[in-house]
């Protein structure tokens, strides 16, 4: 008999819960199949068989938060003896003991079972299954899976589904920067009004419908009705770390605007379009580079100043927030560090983070431009003393050389902690930044 333990992820992860079993106990899996996902105190991982085999005994429940190596499942041939389940008792309660099924009911857990055995996506709060197959196929065809309208088992994704999606987008008058946005971003073209010539979806028809394309509803309560939704391993992990850091480090904010013309017309000149967010890291990491203050640390006793420059990059979840890290950025070239945050942003929305891509920051930025937010203030993302909270790029009437010109600007504000960084240090660093991107001096 296999024992499947809950596995180390991470020399800082010293226990996690289920969030949810991937496998019934009962079925056949294979090694290296997805068979459970956990929660650690940042992500959603799912993890995969230790060996082939039965999945035996399920031995602890979702929701039920347990040290790293705990025992938490049996893998075994079909008529082998359970051993004894007493020694087990420190994984947490078994599972309630489920009714054998009639042979008229076998049917529906079977096809249950192999709806949740497909690689699952969160969206709007609940889980769309997505066939591996699908997933492949959706992987060649550069679309989003979660896009396609599941017609298996349970509201399962198929390959099917995936090339009918694929087909309908291929319908379409789309521009090809418009389709290589919608794709990066998981938007649904098939939902989009096109406002370009003759009916054709453009770039701003992506960018508009990309903070709503995939909201769910909201349907109004009413009068005197209260909502109690409980709160999730990741809700919670979020609130506890807000509130030890806003009340821990001493917060300030400095707030300059940016006049993004330069940088507007660098990134419509180059061939690879990084994203503004891309071109706003590497700047970020330039400037750095010439403060290590604002890349510093408190450590009760002493201040920490780190050599390498790894950007914590905010990333909007539907369960919440994760921020994925881009290590060593003073070594990467603006092409490697595009690919990176792309590379990055998709683990993230489906949930493959390790912890180790997404620890070890030094330095966050959090950008709510898309979202059509103007100026806003973040909390610092600790072990950091500072984040970047990055506004839209929005065109507005200044006065230059004694003439009113409409030019693109952008707010930008640094939180700090001032036990580590005093304020006219922010102040000059975002002066240097502000400088380099408005002369975009990539």
């Amino acid at each position: 008999m296999q024992e499947v333990k809950l596995p180390q992820m991470g020399q800082s992860v010293e226990e996690a819960s289920i969030v949810r079993w991937i496998k019934a106990e009962g079925e056949t899996i294979r090694q290296g199949d997805p068979l459970f996902a956990i929660q650690t105190d940042k992500a959603e991982i799912e993890c995969e068989a230790p060996a082939s085999g039965v999945l035996r005994k399920i031995l602890l429940e979702p929701d039920i938060s347990v040290p790293v190596l705990t025992v938490v499942a049996l893998v075994g041939t079909a008529d082998e003896p359970l051993p004894d389940l007493s020694k087990y008792g420190g994984a947490g309660a078994a599972p309630k003991a489920v009714p054998a099924a009639t042979p008229e009911a076998a049917a529906a857990p079977v096809a249950e079972a192999k709806a949740v055995s497909s690689t699952t996506t969160q969206v709007n709060g609940g889980d769309i299954f997505v066939s591996p197959r699908a997933r492949k196929r959706a992987a060649d065809l550069h679309i989003d899976p979660t896009l396609a309208q599941g017609t298996g088992a349970g509201g399962r994704v198929t390959e099917a589904d995936v090339e009918a999606y694929a087909a309908s987008v291929d319908k379409l008058k789309v521009s090809p920067a418009a389709r290589k946005l919608a794709e990066s971003r998981g938007v649904d073209l098939t939902q989009l009004k096109g406002s370009g010539p003759q009916g054709r979806i453009v770039v701003d028809d992506v960018e508009r419908a990309e903070t709503i394309s995939k909201q769910a509803p909201v349907k109004s309560l009413s009068t005197g009705e209260i909502k109690r939704t409980k709160l999730s391993p990741m809700r919670k992990i979020i609130a506890q770390r807000m509130a030890d850091s806003f009340f821990s480090a001493p917060h300030y904010y400095v707030t300059t605007e940016i006049d993004m013309a330069a940088a507007v017309k660098l990134r419509n000149s180059t061939p690879e379009k990084p994203s503004f967010n891309d071109l706003i890291m590497f700047s970020t990491a330039l400037a750095l580079k010439e403060f290590p203050a604002v890349n510093s640390r408190w450590a009760d006793d002493a201040i920490e100043e780190v050599g390498d420059i790894n950007l914590g990059l905010a990333v909007a979840l539907p369960t919440g927030l994760i921020v994925p890290v881009v290590r060593q950025v003073q070594n990467l070239t603006l092409p490697q560090l595009s690919a990176e945050c792309k590379r990055l942003a998709e683990r993230a929305r489906t949930g493959k983070l390790t912890p180790d891509e997404y620890q070890g920051n030094t330095f966050t930025i959090s950008n709510l431009g898309s979202f059509g937010v103007d100026h806003f203030t973040a909390i610092i993302n600790q072990p950091d003393s500072a984040i970047l909270a990055v506004g839209q790029i929005k065109d507005r009437p200044v006065v230059i050389d004694g003439g009113i010109q409409v030019r693109p600007l952008m707010k930008m504000t640094l939180s700090s902690d001032h036990r580590v960084i005093d304020g006219a240090v922010a102040a000059q660093f975002m002066g240097r930044l502000k400088a380099i991107l408005e002369a975009a001096a990539f």
